[in-house]
């Protein structure tokens, strides 16, 4: 009996949370400029597998993504200013604003790994160093198909899909990291070149880790407010 009233007592905050969430205004606008903030992410994250892939001129490169950078610093910035006024926003403004500080460090080591790339005066870049790069494309991508799917009722298998598989994304750079590293210190003879590439290695693997991270928040978000 005890059994039974702790399990209707749970259905039903369940359902009166989810009544909550329908009452709520549903906060449109922070949803675009979240798939907004997301979709730079992915596009300096693919201009970083594009750098690594062509290192013919750098430069021009690791301007566009600069720029990237400071567009998603004017997104974040629009994003905290549409969340100020709302009363009741979709999610709680300080797990949102955590979010977004998430993404955030997507793009700004994006800009890092491009930076050092470029500083370092790489003339070619390993497959491993390309691989990590296409590996933090993928998982931004996911990213942001989740964020899509956060913006809509009812989703909450879907979300949690996503993020696994940004988890699976990384657990796959971290196998990457390990080989490539084995064969730096194997292979490499030159200790500056040595030096240069662990760095960005650290850098490129690190971007999913930042991907890993927003996942997990976007993950918890719709577990325990979820619809």
């Amino acid at each position: 009996m005890g059994a039974f009233f702790v399990a209707e007592r749970r259905q039903g905050a369940s359902r009166w949370r989810a009544l909550l969430r329908r009452l709520r205004p549903r906060g449109a606008r922070l949803f675009e400029l979240l798939d907004r903030h997301a979709q730079l992410c992915t596009e300096s994250l693919r201009a970083t597998a594009k750098l690594l892939g062509d290192l013919s001129d750098p430069d021009r490169r690791v301007r566009e993504i600069e720029a990237m950078e400071k567009r998603a610093d004017a997104v974040a910035e629009e994003f905290s200013a549409a969340l100020l006024p709302i009363w009741m926003p979709p999610y709680p403004a300080p797990l949102l604003l955590e979010l977004v500080a998430d993404m955030d460090d997507i793009i700004d080591l994006a800009e890092d790994a491009a930076q050092s790339v470029h500083l370092y005066n790489l003339t070619e870049a390993p497959a491993e160093a390309l691989r990590l790069a296409e590996l933090a494309v993928t998982g931004s991508e996911k990213l942001q198909q989740a964020l899509r799917a956060l913006a809509q009722h009812d989703r909450t298998p879907t979300v949690a899909a996503l993020c696994r598989e940004v988890d699976r994304l990384e657990a796959q750079a971290d196998h990457v990291m390990r080989s490539a590293m084995a064969r730096l210190f194997r292979e490499e003879k030159d200790a500056v070149q040595l030096v240069k590439l662990k760095a960005v290695y650290e850098l490129l693997e690190g971007l999913t880790d930042c991907c890993k991270d927003a996942a997990h928040r976007i993950e918890s978000l719709v577990m325990k407010y979820g619809g």
